[in-house]
């Protein structure tokens, strides 16, 4: 078994360095392209990711929990493989029919219909690239380096052939080229570790599994990519182009929490596995505690600084950004709780209806406070959306928790202490922002926070 904390690294490493990548063609794509085409690109994009939930059908996390249990036996390995990527073969294929048609159906997709007919290579290719072999074999020093290379390739070409709003087809479809070649990569280098066995890839005992999780992924898809599909529905790219804008940081923060929480999971089914429910517990517990102490900092440093933030990341054209921005922000805290609880808690523990139901009700949440909200008030009623939703689901599943007794959960202490603890982060950011003007006032703050927050660390853990 590998180094528990190699693999944060080399997860943690892969998903700051996506987004560091990320920050570096951001501004530089947000600008060439306009708010009006960057908005068409993400509302595509949107609605090809909001087709591939069903393709994939929560294949990712079975195929990460069902690898990481057997990974000591290779015959089980090819097994289990060959199950699960029949599996999501099956669900792939019926949900690409359905989006091949949706295309001749959907007047607002057939105005572009050439962006989705690109989008749906995305659809086919995921199918092979099988990052949960790897993620449950601990290989995440493979997945790493082959992401970087790729990311690395990518952005260079972004740079060389995106010149102006026109080339916003060919920008989609250079995005949607780093799937394909991943999965070409992936598909090709499993053949080290299993063998695809055909009698198996007619075996689907994982489909209920798959469809309670991916039922659960596409339900909370409801207030995050499911979101911008319907603001661009009944609102103009514009209004896509401030929300996907709003939203980015916080997604950012959010991915690079969940390169923690993938990587846990693998480890939690392992010592789940042996009824070792105090390693379990000693886990968790740090793991609370490094939510509370990331979230507040974060938060305070986003709201203070979003006018600062947006003007950095992509110009004084997405100042319609600002106060999406500073509702979506808080939700943070929510979503990272909701994380640790469900892949180190109720996932290890196969408690996956939990997750089903949290999700039916954010779904439906979603659904009514999008035709309430997003017609009339745009891009800032669909963060409305985002941060009421996650703050339900993440309600929800603390009851659930402390009602059935499942797991350790953090303790209103611990909240206390650290939220008192975090008062200095809001006075450095609003004394700051008085003191000075602009970027200078935020990367203080930054530094400043930065610096406060190892002191509290420190301090937390010892």
């Amino acid at each position: 078994m590998n180094s528990l904390r190699l693999n944060i690294f080399y997860k943690g490493l892969l998903t700051f360095a996506n987004y560091i990548i990320g920050f570096v063609t951001f501004p530089y794509i947000t600008r060439v392209l306009g708010p009006a085409n960057f908005g068409l690109v993400n509302f595509a994009q949107n609605t090809v990711d909001y087709f591939l939930l069903f393709a994939t059908m929560g294949i990712a996390t079975i195929g990460t929990r069902e690898i990481a249990s057997v990974r000591n036996n290779q015959t089980a390995i090819s097994k289990q493989f060959s199950s699960i990527l029949g599996t999501n073969l099956f669900f792939t294929i019926i949900c690409l029919t359905i989006y091949l048609g949706c295309i001749f159906i959907v007047p607002k997709f057939h105005q572009h219909i050439e962006l989705f007919l690109i989008g749906s290579a995305k659809i086919i290719f995921t199918a092979f690239t099988v990052e949960w072999l790897y993620t449950g074999l601990e290989n995440f020093r493979y997945i790493t380096f082959r992401s970087l290379a790729i990311r690395v390739i990518y952005v260079i070409s972004v740079f060389i052939f995106i010149k102006s709003p026109s080339d916003y087809v060919l920008y989609f479809s250079m995005t949607i080229s780093t799937v394909v070649i991943n999965s070409l990569v992936n598909f090709s280098y499993s053949r080290k570790f299993v063998k695809v066995i055909w009698k198996n890839l007619r075996d689907l005992r994982f489909v209920k599994h798959s469809f309670r999780l991916g039922l659960y992924t596409i339900m909370t898809s409801m207030y995050i990519t499911f979101n911008v599909m319907y603001l661009g529905l009944v609102s103009g790219d514009e209004q896509v182009g401030y929300y996907s804008t709003s939203v980015k940081l916080y997604f950012i923060a959010v991915s690079l929490f969940s390169a923690f929480t993938s990587v846990m999971l693998p480890r939690m089914s392992a010592v789940h596995a042996k009824n070792d429910s105090e390693a379990a517990n000693n886990y968790l517990r740090k793991s609370f505690q490094l939510v509370f102490l990331l979230a507040f900092p974060i938060i305070s440093l986003t709201i203070v600084f979003a006018p600062q933030i947006i003007d950095i990341m992509s110009g004084k054209g997405y100042m319609g950004s600002i106060l999406p921005m500073r509702i979506i922000m808080p939700a943070l805290i929510f979503v990272w709780l909701s994380q640790v609880i469900a892949f180190q808690g109720f996932i290890p523990l196969k408690k996956d209806k939990y997750l089903l139901f949290s999700s039916l009700l954010g779904g439906g949440l979603a659904i009514t406070l999008n035709i309430i909200l997003t017609a009339k008030l745009q891009s800032i009623g669909s963060a409305i959306v985002l941060l009421s939703c996650e703050c339900v689901v993440t309600t929800f599943y603390i009851i659930i928790a402390k009602k059935k007794k499942l797991f350790l959960l953090p303790s209103l202490r611990l909240i206390t202490s650290i939220a008192i603890k975090s008062i200095p982060y809001l006075i450095i950011d609003v004394g700051l922002l008085f003191l000075f003007n602009g970027w200078l006032s935020f990367l203080l703050a930054a530094i400043l926070s930065a610096f406060y927050f190892l002191l509290v660390r420190r301090r937390s853990v010892s």
